[in-house]
């Protein structure tokens, strides 16, 4: 998988219902055991000092050019502001809810949710307003859901096993495209989930069948194909061209969509190509030898500034795709089997990568990519959701919370999830409620005791979360 969104989805798959499941036919008992995304079990963490949540930090061999330490510049004060407490949901939900979670993209919230009957509903809110751009959608009944990805030019559901439902064609995995603007239906595309990579931009679709060696840009308005590619792309081989300060993880838990209307296709022939995303012309074609998995389940590909990583078999190859010669792959110092290796720290750029989770405790490791080697361990005493870097350092969302610097120095421990946003200081969902971090002072400011049942997002002033009864919007800072 190769979105971050994909990236992200994997890494919070992994939840612990907080009851055992229902009586439920067989497929929707196991499709809610796969998916176990209970967010009250996630809020169940305990308050910790850095001391408590940081292990040992374990600098290791030097790499061939020695890393010197980055000191973030720590963000000025957000005036943060108490939730209304009596603001009421802008979207009421019509029962309880199983799952839940908003986007927000400028003055616009987008929000899908999963009822417990395996109705899966789609909204929107208007943020200058607090109210509904329009009634809520139900799409019908689902055994699961992947959640959902958003542009400018749609709301894709990323709905599973649509069984008995008239949209959904033999039960398969299927894409809802809903207008933003007016929440209608544009159209529907079965696929796979887990076998296919995915690349949204704000009105076209790059998706690409690597086992059936086919590669389509699909405008979001119609569905339609703009263009079509008939070789083999690697699985993880279809990304964006993005620049680092797209993959920064604020406001929500994924980067921003794409301004670079071009996209990378890694070849199993070992090419890459740079699309023109409109008209698929291939702007430029290199030669990209394909690390082997060597046994490797997933291989694991990225391009940030105009260099495509690739993590496969135990070995790391930098790919600069300006037609500069390649690095020779190297070993990887650190074992990072089953890690999702993301690129976190830059000057030079840094991968972090998450190994060990006993569920107690993990070890988040800084990757060199050039010669492979590790630059700093840490031990997080952590149950860890994922990594999310930003300029200010990398936050391993976890129970709890953990930030770290840049050359590895703790900055931050919060009791309960965590997300950046715009000011770049964070958001923490605990069991004391949602407060404000003020990363520069270590200050918590707390902020209101909404019941979230999902996940949230936020723009500069303005926090969207599903809740126990709808989704809510609170101002949380001027």
């Amino acid at each position: 998988m190769s979105t971050e969104l994909d990236r992200l989805y994997a890494r919070l798959a992994d939840r612990i219902d907080a009851v055992p499941p229902p009586e439920l036919s067989a497929v929707r008992a196991r499709a809610a055991q796969r998916r176990r995304r209970s967010f009250g079990g996630l809020l169940a963490a305990v308050a910790a000092v850095v001391v408590a949540v940081f292990g040992a930090q374990a600098v290791l061999a030097p790499a061939t050019t020695p890393v010197r330490p980055v000191l973030p510049a720590l963000p000025a004060v957000t005036e943060f502001v108490p939730f209304d407490g009596a603001a009421e949901p802008v979207i009421r939900f019509a029962g309880p809810v199983t799952f839940g979670m908003t986007t927000t993209i400028g003055d616009r919230a987008y929000a899908m949710w999963m009822a417990e009957d395996g109705t899966e509903w789609v909204g929107a809110v208007d943020l200058t307003t607090a109210k509904p751009l329009w009634p809520a959608r139900s799409l019908g009944k689902f055994g699961d859901t992947n959640g959902m990805e958003v542009s400018a030019g749609a709301i894709l559901l990323l709905t599973e096993q649509g069984f008995d439902n008239p949209l959904i064609k033999d039960g398969s995995d299927t894409i809802i495209a809903i207008d933003p603007a007016t929440g209608q239906i544009m159209w529907t595309l079965p696929y796979s989930f887990n076998d296919t990579d995915r690349v949204l931009y704000d009105d076209t679709l790059v998706i690409s069948w690597p086992q059936r060696g086919v590669t389509e840009a699909l405008d979001l308005r119609t569905g339609k194909a703009r263009w079509t590619a008939a070789e083999r792309v690697l699985q993880a081989g279809t990304n964006a061209m993005r620049a680092m300060s797209e993959v920064y993880a604020v406001g929500g838990f994924a980067g921003r969509t794409p301004a670079d209307r071009r996209v990378v296709l890694h070849l199993a022939t070992g090419r890459a190509q740079l699309r023109d995303v409109t008209t698929g012309r291939v702007e430029q074609e290199i030669v990209a030898p394909v690390v082997p998995l060597d046994g490797d389940r997933l291989r694991q590909e990225t391009v940030v500034d105009g260099v495509l990583y690739q993590f496969a078999g135990g070995r790391v190859k930098v790919q600069p795709l300006d037609g500069q010669p390649a690095v020779p792959d190297q070993e990887v110092q650190a074992n990072l089997d089953g890690a999702w290796p993301t690129p976190c720290i830059v000057g030079p750029l840094l991968f972090c990568a998450v190994t060990g989770d006993t569920g107690e405790g993990a070890t988040l490791t800084a990757v060199d990519p050039g010669p492979g080697q590790t630059v700093w361990q840490r031990e997080v005493r952590s149950r860890v959701r994922g990594v999310f870097p930003a300029e200010a350092g990398v936050l391993v969302m976890g129970e709890p919370s953990v930030v770290v610097a840049p050359d590895g120095t703790p900055l931050a421990s919060l009791d309960g999830q965590a997300m950046w946003i715009e000011s770049g200081n964070l958001l923490v969902f605990g069991p004391a409620g949602v407060s404000g971090h003020q990363l520069s002072t270590g200050e918590n400011v707390a902020l209101g005791k909404p019941a979230v049942a999902g996940y949230c997002s936020a723009n500069a002033t303005m926090l969207t979360c599903p809740t126990k009864d709808g989704i809510g919007v609170y101002r949380y800072a001027r």
